[in-house]
């Protein structure tokens, strides 16, 4: 990638990462023109950034976190098509493939809804903030079954309360509970034949949250006649 390949990369990346917050007022002009293109943007503020606003380590230096096309089009695409397209969860996009233990699975490509019923299923937040993937294994039964679909905030890339979220944690991909108490994340199954395990400060940098669980929906199917 060549140093112009990747100003615009980091330009897509904020973009993305302040679609849904509120930029402070004092950076509001200098993260504008990076956006934009009209400023430089080096090394140094972009690990500046992602410092002081909670991302990832390199959150602007990694390919196809988000799909930047989609995020300035669906919304546009819900409005001309009269309707509300949720797409799935691309996983490999930010974590790649090999994962020992994974939670998740592809059943569903995509689930439209009609844009009214949108707005009293997701309280108004636009298509492009979320997305959708199926959840595997039992380990959280008794909140999802196998199978089940779960919508998930993709701009949530960090912990914020305790919750259900969707995370790489070394070689694993894990839909889980996660709730902090002192210095360490304690990742929780519903199902209580799982066990309680922790992840701690010096383990932080082999954590990658992709979104909090925001909605689920029971995809069982039963035969009748």
């Amino acid at each position: 990638m060549n140093r112009n390949e990747l100003k615009n990369l980091r330009a897509k990346n904020l973009k993305q990462w302040f679609l849904n917050k509120t930029i402070p007022q004092k950076e509001k002009s200098y993260i504008s023109q990076l956006i934009s293109g009209k400023a430089s943007f080096g090394e140094k503020s972009a690990r500046r950034l992602e410092s002081d606003y909670g991302m990832p380590p390199f959150y602007l230096d990694k390919s196809n976190i988000d799909d930047s096309s989609k995020i300035d089009n669906v919304y546009d695409n819900d409005n001309k098509n009269n309707n509300y397209v949720i797409e799935v969860l691309n996983i490999t996009a930010s974590a790649g493939h090999g994962f020992l233990n994974n939670d998740i699975i592809e059943v569903i490509k995509c689930i439209e809804y009609d844009n009214d019923q949108a707005k009293t299923l997701f309280n108004g937040m636009p298509s492009s903030n979320l997305k959708v993937i199926n959840v595997s294994g039992d380990s959280m039964q008794g909140t999802f079954e196998c199978g089940d679909a779960i919508y998930i905030d993709i701009t949530v890339n960090q912990f914020q309360s305790d919750g259900i979220y969707v995370f790489t944690f070394g070689n694993g991909l894990y839909v889980k509970r996660l709730q902090m108490i002192k210095n360490k994340l304690v990742v929780l199954s519903d199902n209580k034949q799982y066990r309680d395990w922790e992840i701690t400060t010096d383990e932080f940098d082999q954590l990658y949250i992709h979104g909090k669980v925001m909605l689920s929906q029971s995809m069982m199917l039963r035969k009748h006649g």
